[in-house]
C-alpha cells in the first residue's frame, strides 16, 4: 500500500476476533489450525463482498484480524454480504476440523479517519473499533446464541447502511453502549445465524436517549419506560423518582446519574443553611 503521509484518510474498518482462542484445552497447532481456518474465511467472505483481498490493508492480531477496506468499495455488501458468507464459512469451518480448533467470531464495523506510519496505523475512530470488537454486550451476545458469528457496528455505520439495507432487517439489531475514553455513544448487536426478534421501537434510539432508555443487562438491550408514561420499578406517589445511573463522589457530596440523564447532588448543607430546601 502506498503511504499516505501524515495525512488521515477514510477507510471502513474491519476487526475480528474469534472467540475463546486462548481456551485451556486449545493447544498450539490448534490454534494455528484456527488462524488458518480465519485467514480462508475471511478470504472467501471478503471474495462474496467483491472486495479484493490484495487491496486491504491488513494487520494480524494473533487471535483476530484487522482489515482496512479501500474506500472505492461499497460499504453496503460489508454489512449485507460480508457477514452472512461469513457465518456460512464458520459453520463449515468448524464442521470439518477437531472440535479444539473450531471457531466463533465476533465483528466489528466502523468508519472513519485513519493515519499510516512506518509502525501501522492509528486514530480514535480505530481504537473505537477495538473496542466495540471487545465490547461486553457482543461478548455476552455470542455466549448467549447458539450462532456462529455476532456482529457490532457503529452508530454511523447503522444510520447509513443497516437502516437502508434491502436484505437485512434493521429491526433485529439492538442498541448498546460504547465508551471509548470521554466518548459514549451507540453501537448495534445483531447475531447473523440466531437474530433477535425485531423491534421496531429500538430504531429510535439516539445517542442523546443512551443513558436514560438504553441498559445493557444481558447482551440485549433492555429499555426504560418513560416517567410520563409508566411506573417506574421502585418508584412510590405521584412525584417518586427511581434513580438509573452511576454514582459519583463520597463525603460531603455525592453525584448521582437520574434516568433523566440529568444530574444532581447530595450534599451537608454549610453551618446556617436550611436543611428543608424548598
Amino acid at each position: 500500500m502506498a503511504g499516505t503521509g501524515r495525512h488521515a484518510v477514510h477507510r471502513t474498518m474491519v476487526v475480528l476476533d474469534v472467540e475463546g482462542s486462548n481456551a485451556p484445552d486449545r493447544t498450539l497447532p490448534d490454534q494455528l489450525g484456527t488462524r488458518a481456518g480465519l485467514y480462508a474465511m475471511v478470504g472467501e467472505a471478503l471474495a462474496a463482498a467483491g472486495v479484493p483481498w490484495d487491496a486491504c490493508y491488513r494487520e494480524d492480531r494473533g487471535d483476530g484480524l484487522l482489515l482496512l477496506i479501500p474506500p472505492e468499495c461499497p460499504k453496503a455488501p460489508l454489512v449485507e454480504v460480508l457477514p452472512a458468507a461469513l457465518a456460512r464459512a464458520v459453520h463449515e469451518h468448524s464442521t470439518n476440523c477437531p472440535d479444539a480448533a473450531r471457531a466463533r467470531l465476533r465483528l466489528a464495523v466502523h468508519e472513519g479517519e485513519v493515519a499510516f506510519d512506518e509502525g501501522g496505523v492509528a486514530s480514535t475512530s480505530l481504537t473505537t473499533a477495538f473496542r466495540m470488537v471487545d465490547a461486553q454486550p457482543l461478548t455476552q451476545a455470542m455466549a448467549d446464541a447458539p450462532g456462529m458469528l455476532a456482529m457490532i457496528v457503529s452508530r454511523v455505520v447503522f444510520d447509513k447502511v443497516v437502516r437502508h439495507c434491502a436484505t437485512l432487517d434493521a429491526a433485529t439489531f439492538r442498541p448498546v453502549e460504547v465508551t471509548v475514553g470521554e466518548i459514549r455513544d451507540l453501537a448495534w448487536i445483531t447475531v447473523l445465524d440466531h437474530p433477535y426478534g425485531p423491534d421496531s421501537a429500538g430504531l429510535n434510539r439516539r445517542p442523546s436517549d443512551s443513558a436514560s432508555s438504553t441498559l445493557v443487562w444481558d447482551g440485549r438491550a433492555s429499555t426504560v419506560p418513560d416517567a410520563d408514561d409508566a411506573e417506574l420499578p421502585g418508584a412510590h406517589g405521584p412525584r417518586a423518582v427511581t434513580i438509573v445511573g452511576g454514582v459519583n463522589g463520597a463525603g460531603l457530596g455525592i453525584t448521582i446519574g437520574a434516568a433523566t440523564g440529568d444530574h444532581f447532588t447530595l450534599r451537608t448543607p454549610p453551618a446556617g443553611e436550611s436543611e428543608n430546601p424548598r
